[in-house]
This record gives C-alpha cells, structure tokens and sequence, in this order.
C-alpha cells in the first residue's frame, strides 16, 4: 500500500541538514588565510588615512576585522548558533505535521481499501462478461433450439458498459498515480534544495566574512547571514505549508470515502461512478495539485520573512512555469 508521504525522508532530511557543518573544513583554512590578506590591507589603508592626518584613531573600526576572524576561526560553533533557533522554529511546525500527517495517512489507507474493493468488483464483473461472451458465441446451437436470446444480449450490453467502465476507472487510477508522485516530488525537492543550498553557503560562507574585512565589500556577512536563515527556514515553511494542504487533503478524503461506501452499496451509483468519476476524487487531486504547487512557493515565501534574493525568485519563476504547466494539463 502506497504511502501518501513518506516520513522516514523527512527525518533523513533533517539529519542531513543539521550535519552539514561536518563539510565546513574544505575551504577554512583558505578563508583564514584570505581573512589574513584582507586584515593586512585594510589596516595598511586605515594606517595611512591617520598617518596623512585625513582620520583620527578610532578603535572600534579597527576591532571590526577581529571580530569577523573570530567567526571564521570558530565557524561550526557559530554554525550551530545560527541553527538554534532555526531548529526551534523547525520543531514546532513539525509538531503540527506530525498531527496532520498522521490523520491524512489513516484516512489515504481507508480510501485504498475502498478503491481496491472497488477494482475487485469490477474485475468480477468483467470474468462475468467472459462468461456471457462465452454463451453468445454458441447463439446459432440456442437458436436452432428456439431459445430467446434476447436477454441474453442486452445482458450482455451492460456487461460492456461495465468493461468501458473499468478502462475508465483505469485511466483515473493512472492520473491519480501521476498526481500523488508530483505531490511528493513538490514536497521532498524543497528539502532536498535547502540541503544542497545550505551546504553550499556552509562550505563558502567563511569567504565572505573574510571579504567583509575590506570597505568595499563590509556587508557581504549580512547578506550571507540573510540568506542562510531563508533557507534555513525552508523546513519550517514546509511543515507548515503542508499542514495546511492536509486540511484540504483530508476533505477531499472524507467526500471521497463517503461517496465510495455508497457506491460499493449501490449498483447503479457504481456504474456511475467508474464511468463518470466526479466530485470527491477531482477535489483530491486538486489539492494534491495545489499542496505540491504551494510547497514551491517557500524560497519566496522565506524572503518575506528575512528578506533577501537570489535563489527564491529563480524558483518563483520555476513555480511559476509548473503551475502554468499544471494548468495545461488539467484544462
């Protein structure tokens, strides 16, 4: 029975994120020598400002660049200062996950259940239709006879309008298939991303409170410290972010469980509805559609939290693309 998420990849995603200060010694010892060059120009450049006697001595300037060198040298330990209260964050909104999730798979397993019995039914109807076909070749012996065949083949009608039935109930298994795996593509891409981009901005971070030693680039820490909280905060949003598509999922679960109880009861509603599916399973797959689309909008929606560009307008745009494509395919 599949899963609609699957938690096991969301606990190894946390590890991964929270290890990948185990890389930082790659380029660390670089950036201090870096640190070091830029340190030697930027009090050359302040020495002979007071030596020309265009600036006094001023002592907090001067203790700026030990302070970056400082976050260099201990850069896991500040590394792990910045993750706590990312990891606070991260854990209260998976709390609220965890409840969701778990109500969101009970319900997703229910519903297996009553497509399956579903998908047994109509297999039974179908070896039935074998069975009729069967007699049907043999009409010239039941002719000869004088048997009325006529029941016969409007039986067999219907038996026809039930194979129809089962291809169509086929095709919408299919859709629905393709459905629940953009979901999860949508849902585990962003956590894979915030890995691959947090490694990055861990691994060459210390560049650029190296660089900020030098006038020209003195903000270049703030903007590196902006835009590892963003991403930082990619988890959080998408717990919560999830959180709410469930409670959309979990409607569209409970219409479509009520509607298949009553169509396993039902003969004519059954027919009905593996011709014609409507209502409860077109709203399932919308909003798996809108929570997969939803979770592609967090590294812009983390810039409104901490703001900064760069990585969340390039996804924007690529959001963008997949929603228009996704609109394409459902008209």
């Amino acid at each position: 029975m599949r899963e609609l998420i699957d938690k096991a990849i969301f606990d190894l995603f946390d590890g991964l994120f929270l290890n990948i200060q185990d890389l930082v010694s790659v380029f660390l010892y670089d950036a201090q020598a870096l640190c070091a060059i830029c340190m030697l120009l930027y009090f050359g450049l302040e020495a002979y400002k007071m030596m020309a006697g265009d600036e006094t001595l001023r002592i907090m300037p001067l203790l700026r660049p030990f302070a970056l060198t400082l976050v260099i040298v201990f850069w896991p330990g500040f590394i792990d200062a910045v993750n706590l209260p990312l990891q606070l964050v991260n854990d209260q909104a998976k709390g609220m996950y965890g409840a969701q999730v778990d109500q969101v798979e009970d319900l997703h397993r229910e519903r297996l259940a009553l497509v399956d019995s579903v998908a047994r039914k109509l297999s039974e109807s179908s070896a039935e239709f074998e069975r009729i076909e069967s007699e049907a070749s043999d009409a010239s012996w039941y002719e000869t006879m004088g048997i009325d065949l006529q029941p016969l083949f409007n039986k067999m009608k219907g038996y026809y309008l039930m194979l129809m039935a089962k291809l169509h109930f086929t095709a919408m298994m299919v859709v629905e298939w393709i459905v629940i795996s953009i979901f999860q593509v949508c849902s585990y891409i962003i956590y894979f991303l915030q890995i691959i981009f947090a490694g990055i901005l861990v691994i060459l971070g210390p560049f650029s409170f190296a660089l900020s030693v030098l006038p020209g680039f003195r903000d270049s820490y703030l903007a590196w410290i902006a835009r590892y909280i963003s991403v930082g905060l990619y988890s959080g949003l998408g717990y919560i972010i999830m959180s709410i598509s469930f409670v959309l999922v979990k409607y569209g679960l409970m219409k479509e469980i009520d509607i298949l109880k009553a169509v396993l009861g039902n003969e004519e509603m059954f027919i009905a509805y593996v011709s014609f599916p409507s209502g409860g399973i077109s709203f399932y797959i919308v909003s798996l559609i809108v929570g997969g689309l939803a979770m592609l909008t967090i590294p812009i929606i983390s810039t409104w939290i901490v703001h900064t560009t760069g990585v969340g307008n390039a996804i924007g745009t690529m959001a963008g693309g997949a929603a228009k494509a996704a609109g394409g395919i459902l008209k």
